[in-house]
């Protein structure tokens, strides 16, 4: 079964590289355009247009999550279920955001003390270094205006009022720093068939927990498949 990959708010998709490595399996990555609106009904429509025209497994990162409900309402043919990773439906964090949409993102990624921030909030105390280099050669090579534009659609994300069928399987982070306690459970308010995988892991969880994370999506898409098979 093909797993579809929709990265997080750095949209490049450059980040799953490590991730894939530990994947048994065959994969697709859809970046996120690095020009033009970046709402969710926008990106889905660009989306829509890369899925494969095979069965597949949809895996949706953080930022990424808001594009699938819109997705769903095309009703895409293939789609045999759905995997999120760290990822939200509505504002995820309504006291980091405002802050964050304020401040020069790309100079605070290499500042001298950025790196202890990276850890904290997002890839974890564990961090190795080549995680934190490769994080923020990732963050300034994406055009200022773009980062600020995908913040405040997450400022002014709110919960869809349509639910789906679709099997689903929320993989949470249980040290995430960025999400704000409770955001996972929103899922089931929109996904009627919906199982949860819990990992002791940042808010980067495909990155910094890379076995964890890779047996996590396997025991997903075993969840989905067999959902498949009794329905």
């Amino acid at each position: 079964m093909k797993l579809v990959l929709l990265p997080g708010m750095d949209g490049t998709g450059e980040l799953f590289e490590e991730f894939l490595s530990y994947h048994d399996g065959d994969y697709l990555v859809i970046a996120l355009p690095q020009q033009g609106p970046q709402d969710h009904s926008y990106l889905a429509k660009l989306i829509e247009e890369q899925l494969p025209k095979e069965d597949y497994i949809l895996l949706a990162e953080s930022f990424s999550g808001g594009i699938v409900p819109e997705l769903l309402k095309q009703d895409i043919p293939n789609l045999k279920g759905v995997i999120f990773v760290a990822s939200f439906l509505s504002c995820p964090n309504r006291y980091l955001l405002p802050i964050a949409k304020v401040l020069p993102i790309k100079k605070l990624a290499s500042a001298p003390l950025s790196k202890i921030g990276h850890k904290l909030l997002l890839l974890g105390k564990d961090a190795s270094r080549a995680l934190l280099s490769k994080f923020i050669k990732v963050t300034k090579s994406i055009p200022d205006h773009i980062l600020k534009s995908r913040l405040a659609v997450m400022s002014q994300q709110i919960l869809p009022s349509a639910t789906f069928d679709v099997p689903t399987v929320y993989i949470q982070a249980l040290s995430d720093r960025l999400i704000s306690p409770g955001k996972s459970r929103e899922f089931s308010n929109v996904f009627r068939n919906i199982e949860f995988i819990e990992i002791d892991g940042p808010h980067f969880l495909l990155q910094a927990k890379l076995k964890e994370s890779s047996q996590a999506v396997a025991k997903a898409t075993v969840l989905i498949m067999n959902h498949q098979g009794n329905s």
